[in-house]
């Protein structure tokens, strides 16, 4: 009976790490809740954050995970951006791709697109925002590729003042590249993958940050680097000294990094007033 009760709440561990962000409320500095949102293609899952006394009032902070959901890396951005006292939306990659996507199935650039949209809008609507409140996409891996998508993509550009992507893949493997009289603008691979790094030549004149481990064993750092190119006024990467795409070593870099990437969006954003 023991182990029936153990095996029990295990599952139901695992599950509570699926659904929304393990982030207990911190008395007198945030309270987390998790809210069911409903979507035109089933039922995902928002962690929302609201600190007690926002020290970054001019944005709200929407965070995307990798595949791993709300373990590992994902789950320690998270907490941190709520230390820091962000306004924050947190969405799992991995939920929002298994009632977006069908098992070997692409997704339209449009559909994601609109899919965003009503993600942005809900997240303002529930954490009771002004509906012009401007948005910082952060994202980890797959969640990293959403942020370069929203990005580029002309439909979103106008909802996000800047964007961090965190441990950078090479390519979407869930998009589907659109078939416009721009297609051949858009690099894929020989499977048909959009690629992520050229795609950020579209990039307009919001801020984007890359943050990539020196030993990422899917991008190292040194290749984002050639990449990318030199920094610019609207593009920067963060090289971090890590054995690992999860920063496992580096998590202490990883936040200072994540920081300073944040405070050079910030400055940017309308009507910003640096906190005390």
């Amino acid at each position: 009976m023991r182990e029936r009760l153990l095996g029990v709440a295990t599952c139901l561990i695992v599950l509570a790490g699926c659904t929304g962000a393990r982030l207990p409320t911190k008395a007198g500095v945030y309270e987390v809740s998790v809210q069911a949102v409903q979507t035109a293609r089933g039922e995902i899952h928002a962690t929302y954050v609201r600190p007690v006394q926002s020290m970054h009032p001019d944005c709200m902070v929407v965070f995307a995970t990798g595949d791993a959901g709300w373990f590992g890396a994902s789950g320690a951005l998270f907490a941190h951006l709520a230390a820091e006292r962000y306004t924050l939306a947190g969405f799992s990659a991995r939920e929002i791709l298994k009632e977006s996507v069908e098992p070997g199935e692409r997704i339209t650039t449009a559909h994601a697109a609109q899919g965003l949209k009503e993600l942005y809008a809900h997240a303002r609507r529930d954490l009771g925002l002004p509906e012009a409140t401007p948005i910082i996409f952060v994202g980890f891996s797959r969640g990293a590729s959403a942020v370069v998508f929203t990005a580029v993509h002309p439909e979103l550009r106008a909802e996000v003042e800047g964007s961090v992507a965190i441990a950078l893949t090479r390519e979407a493997d869930y998009l589907l590249a659109p078939e416009t009289k721009h297609r051949h603008e858009i690099q894929v691979d020989e499977q048909g993958r959009i690629q992520l790094y050229p795609a950020l030549k579209f990039l307009d004149s919001a801020r984007l940050a890359v943050i990539q481990s020196t030993h990422d064993p899917y991008v190292p750092s040194a290749e984002s680097r050639q990449l990318l190119g030199p920094d610019t006024a609207t593009l920067r990467l963060y090289e971090v000294e890590a054995k690992n795409h999860g920063f496992s070593n580096a998590r202490d870099r990883l936040m200072l990094d994540l920081d300073d990437a944040l405070r050079w969006i910030e400055q940017a954003t309308p009507g910003h007033s640096p906190a005390s």
